[in-house]
């Protein structure tokens, strides 16, 4: 009887194991080896474009130029460089447009008064009496775009140098405008009829020559924007900063080789000129800073020992508008009629 009793229990425990091996789940099936990842597109070589600058590189004004090539680098992330080779030592100031034409050069960044060589249109920007953005809104750029295009080879990146102005400084104490009538006043070419016309005589003294027709009294006066010029020590020879602030506007070109431009896509073109749309009043801050502050502006000028002489607002009104007639009737006979025209209209001349 105990045997049986045994042999019972032992087949309930084979039927209960039994039953449990076949509710029991199944091993998991391991899972298949991860694919390795694919290798990463290598990134396709930066686009390089060369440029030079009308002054030397390495000058506090030059600084919009390495603002914006930076603002390029970083829209583009790393595709497109401007690989700036220096300023007028290695093209030379009057032949870079030539050079920027030729496609010897891609990228030139100089004032309108430096390439009217080329594109007689550059003599008249300053007179626009705007902000950059109101250029621009106004369709001036546009304008300048097509003619610059048609005279010149090349497109116009945008406004990098604004606001500008000049002012006048003398050996005269020169306490009214009256005051400079018969004065030897050094000048750009473009303001020979201003001087004419306020009663003095122009002198074409290169800028690198200012210095020594001050010391040597060769020139009583010059005009020169109120920037950087402490650097080259003109207060050591200048007495006085008189009058009023003329022909207030900028004439900034930076332009590139138009065959250039024309083969770049239109994403690479958004990166060259949509950086000067949306930096344009840190542009504007910085270069009325270096025109007026007590770095290299209207304030070190100043405080490196110039005598400040303000006139009337008679005597600066007068002097202003007079001034600026004079340019006009200057670039009225050296513009194409019908660009002329146009660029009226579009500035609200009559």
């Amino acid at each position: 009887m105990g045997k049986k009793v045994l042999l019972i229990c032992v087949a309930v425990m084979l039927v209960v194991s039994l039953v449990t091996a076949g509710c029991a789940k199944p091993a998991p099936t391991p899972a298949p080896a991860p694919a390795p990842a694919p290798a990463p597109a290598p990134k396709p070589e930066p686009k390089k474009l060369t440029a030079v600058c009308w002054l030397p590189a390495d000058m506090i004004y030059a600084e919009h130029m390495w603002m914006y090539k930076d603002w390029v680098e970083q829209y583009s992330d790393g595709q497109l460089i401007i690989d700036v080779k220096g300023g007028g030592e290695v093209i030379p100031t009057e032949e870079q447009i030539f050079a920027v034409q030729k496609g010897t050069i891609d990228i030139v960044f100089s004032t309108g008064e430096e390439i009217s060589q080329s594109w007689p249109m550059g003599l008249a920007m300053l007179l626009t009496n705007m902000k950059p953005w109101e250029e621009r809104e106004k369709g001036i750029w546009a304008f300048y775009r097509e003619t610059l295009a048609r005279d010149a080879n090349v497109y116009f990146l945008g406004a990098l140098l604004a606001p500008q102005w000049f002012s006048l400084f003398s050996n005269i104490k020169a306490e009214t405008a009256a005051d400079l009538k018969g004065k030897k006043i050094r000048c750009a070419v473009t303001h020979f009829g201003s001087v004419k016309a306020v009663g003095a005589v122009p002198v074409d003294t290169p800028m690198p020559d200012i210095y020594t027709a001050m010391e040597r009294g060769i020139v009583d006066a010059f005009t020169f924007p109120p920037f950087g010029w402490t650097q080259w020590g003109w207060q050591e020879v200048t007495n006085y900063w008189i009058g009023p602030r003329l022909t207030e506007g900028q004439n900034s070109t930076p332009v590139i080789n138009l065959d250039v431009w024309n083969s770049l896509s239109k994403q690479e073109q958004e990166w060259l000129t949509q950086p000067i749309i949306d930096h344009q009043e840190h542009l504007y801050g910085f270069n009325y800073w270096c025109y007026a502050a007590d770095v290299y502006g209207e304030e070190a000028i100043v405080d490196a020992g110039l005598e400040r002489i303000e006139w009337s607002e008679q005597d600066n009104q007068w002097f202003k508008n007079t001034w600026d007639e004079a340019i006009w009737d200057y670039v009225e006979t050296r513009i194409d009629a019908s660009d002329l025209s146009q660029f009226k209209e579009l500035v609200g001349r009559e």
